[in-house]
C-alpha cells in the first residue's frame, strides 16, 4: 500500500493519468461536435455546370434547381477545370450541345462528370454516387422512359497509379506535427537541466540555432526518403522547401505551448490532434463540418501542410501561396508568442525578488 500511495503521489503518475484521460475525451468532443450531422451539410460541396448551348443550359438550369449542393454555371470546361484544382468546385459536370439530339437520333447520348481524386473520399464518393442520379434524371427527362439512354461518363482527374501516394500528404502534414511535438518534449527537458548553467535567452537561443538546423536536414532527408518509393508531380526542391516550412510551423506551435504552459505544454500540443485531423479536409471536406470548425483549419499546422501537400502531390493545378503565407503567418505570430512570454516571465521573476527583499 505505501508503494501505491508513492506511486499515485509521483507528479508523473498524475501528468500520466490526465493524459490517459484526456486524450480520448478531446477527440470524442471535437469529433462528435465537428462531424455532427457532417452529411447533412452536402448542400455546402459546389458543383459547375458546362453548357455548350441553350438547350444543354435548360437541361442544367433544371438540374441544378433539383441537386443537393450549390450549383453554378460556368461558361467553358477549362475555367470550370481550374476552379476545380483550385480547390472551389468538388466536380464539373459538361453537358454536350448534342445530348438531346443523339438520344432522339440514336437513343443513346452521354453526359461527362469530373471528379477531382485530390480530394476526401467522402467528397468523391458522394459525387459519384450523384453522377449516377443526375443522369438517371436527364434520361427520363428526355424520353419520359425508366431506361437510360444517357449514361454516366466519369472522368478522375488528378490520379495516382500508387495507393501509398494518396497517404503522402498525411505523413509529411501531419505525422511531421506529431514528430515536432515528441521531439520538443525532450528538448523542454534538455532546457530544464541546463538552466542551472545558462540564462534563459542563452538557452532559448541556443534551442533555435537548432532548430534551424533540423528544418533544413531533417525535411532534406524525408522528403528524399520519400520520394525514392512515390512519384509526385512537384519537384524534389518544391518538396523539400515545402517540408522546410511544415517543419517551421510545427516548432514554432509546439514550442509556444512550453513557453506559456510550462510543463502543461504537452496537453496543449496533444489538444490540437483531434482539431487537425477534424479539420484536415482528407477525411471529410472541411466545408461540410459544423460552422465553428470550417475556418479553424487555416489557423492550425497540418491541415494546411496537408492541403498544401494535395497540390503538390497530385498536381491539380492549384497554388499553394494561400497555405504558405497561413503557415508563415502562424509561424510569425507564434514564435513572437515565445519570446514575448520568456520576456514577460523574466520581469514577473525580477519583480518577486524585489518584493521578498522589501520585506
Amino acid at each position: 500500500m505505501n508503494v501505491f500511495k508513492s506511486f499515485m503521489k509521483a507528479p508523473t503518475t498524475t501528468v500520466g493519468l490526465i493524459f490517459g484521460l484526456v486524450v480520448p475525451l478531446l477527440f470524442v468532443v471535437f469529433w462528435m461536435t465537428g462531424y455532427n450531422g457532417a452529411t447533412e451539410h452536402v448542400d455546402q460541396l459546389h458543383v459547375a455546370f458546362v453548357a455548350e448551348d441553350s438547350a444543354g443550359a435548360a437541361i442544367a438550369d433544371q438540374i441544378a434547381e433539383n441537386v443537393p449542393f450549390h450549383a453554378e454555371r460556368i461558361a467553358t470546361l477549362e475555367e470550370a477545370q481550374k476552379r476545380m484544382n483550385e480547390g472551389d468546385l468538388q466536380m464539373v459536370i459538361s453537358i454536350p450541345a448534342t445530348l438531346a439530339e443523339h438520344v432522339q437520333n440514336t437513343g443513346s447520348g452521354a453526359i461527362t462528370y469530373y471528379v477531382n481524386q485530390a480530394n476526401s473520399d467522402v467528397a468523391k464518393g458522394i459525387m459519384e454516387s450523384v453522377a449516377e442520379q443526375i443522369t438517371r434524371e436527364v434520361s427520363g427527362r428526355l424520353t419520359g422512359l425508366s431506361e437510360l439512354p444517357v449514361q454516366a461518363e466519369i472522368v478522375k482527374t488528378n490520379t495516382v497509379a500508387n495507393f501509398s501516394t494518396s497517404m503522402l500528404p498525411m505523413i509529411l502534414g501531419f505525422i511531421t506535427y506529431i514528430a515536432v511535438m515528441t521531439m520538443n518534449i525532450q528538448m523542454n527537458l534538455s532546457s530544464l537541466k541546463l538552466q542551472r548553467e545558462f540564462s534563459k535567452w542563452e538557452i532559448f537561443f541556443a534551442r533555435q540555432k537548432l532548430y534551424l538546423l533540423i528544418i533544413v536536414i531533417f525535411p532534406l532527408l524525408i522528403t528524399g526518403a520519400a520520394m525514392l518509393f512515390v512519384d509526385v508531380h512537384s519537384s524534389f526542391l518544391a518538396m523539400w522547401a515545402y517540408h522546410m516550412l511544415v517543419y517551421l510551423t510545427c516548432i514554432c506551435v509546439t514550442q509556444m505551448a512550453f513557453s506559456l504552459f510550462g510543463q502543461a505544454g504537452p496537453l496543449f500540443n496533444v489538444a490540437l490532434v483531434p482539431l487537425q485531423l477534424l479539420t484536415a479536409g482528407n477525411i471529410i471536406p472541411a466545408i461540410m463540418l459544423t460552422g465553428f470548425y470550417r475556418q479553424l483549419g487555416h489557423f492550425l499546422p497540418a491541415p494546411n501542410a496537408i492541403q498544401g501537400y494535395m497540390k503538390l502531390i497530385y498536381g491539380s493545378g492549384g497554388s499553394v501561396s494561400s497555405y504558405v503565407v497561413n503557415m508563415l503567418l502562424i509561424s510569425a505570430v507564434c514564435w513572437g508568442i515565445t519570446v514575448l512570454s520568456l520576456a514577460l516571465k523574466g520581469r514577473a521573476a525580477s519583480a518577486e525578488l524585489v518584493q521578498t527583499g522589501a520585506h
